[in-house]
């Protein structure tokens, strides 16, 4: 999978920002298919030469997005690893809720999402991307998570990751993608409750 260089080293953070606006509005507009790098250079004021001295191509504006995006918006976002004393209902429940509201509140995302699930059929590199800088990272986290707090004993705790992240991104498509709100209408603390139940066991230990 091509990655995008370094650009913070060698590009001013204004012209970054410029061209990735500038790409993450032609992908909105057109698709990752109908995107044009010469929209892209127009949109974004700076010349093609400069896009691609620090791009290889689309695919690589597309990986940078994803990159800027994860961290701007916190979704699925890495924190420090939480206290261990921290009971685990707090953490993870603390851990859901930010990720729904980070999605709620950011309607563009949601669109470039789509975009994502959409077109990885004939450019399977944009859902890698997505899995690589997004998914993968918080499996690993909440693995190590769930293998290391001393109050969980979990059989497999990457299974146990696995579980919770993609519950989650199954409500986020079902409910904000796909407009199945009505169709399968949920509170999302029911499901969030729920899943920690499922997962960790909760009972007279209180975890």
């Amino acid at each position: 999978m091509i990655k995008s260089k370094s650009v913070e080293r060698e590009l001013s953070p204004e012209k970054t920002e410029a061209i990735l606006c500038g790409a993450m509005q032609e992908f909105l507009e057109n698709g990752y298919a109908g995107a044009r790098i010469d929209k892209i250079v127009a949109a974004a004021g700076v010349s093609k030469a400069t896009v691609y001295r620090h791009f290889a191509d689309k695919e690589a504006l597309f990986t940078a997005i994803i990159q800027r995006m994860a961290i701007r918006t916190n979704l699925f976002q890495q924190q420090d690893f939480p206290p261990l004393q921290e009971k685990p209902v707090v953490f993870l429940k603390g851990y859901a809720t930010r990720m729904f509201d980070n999605i709620v509140q950011n309607p563009q995302d949601l669109t470039f999402f789509r975009i994502i699930i959409a077109e990885s059929g004939r450019f399977p590199e944009l859902g890698q991307a997505f899995v690589e800088n997004v998914e993968k990272p918080n499996i690993n986290f909440l693995t190590q998570y769930f293998a290391t707090h001393p109050k969980l004993q979990l059989a497999d705790p990457e299974v146990a990751a696995r579980t919770f992240v993609g519950t989650l991104i199954h409500f986020m498509i079902t409910q904000n993608l796909l407009h199945g709100g009505d169709i399968m209408a949920m509170e999302r603390d029911r499901l969030i409750d729920s899943l920690l139940d499922l997962i960790i066991h909760k009972n007279e230990t209180n975890l």
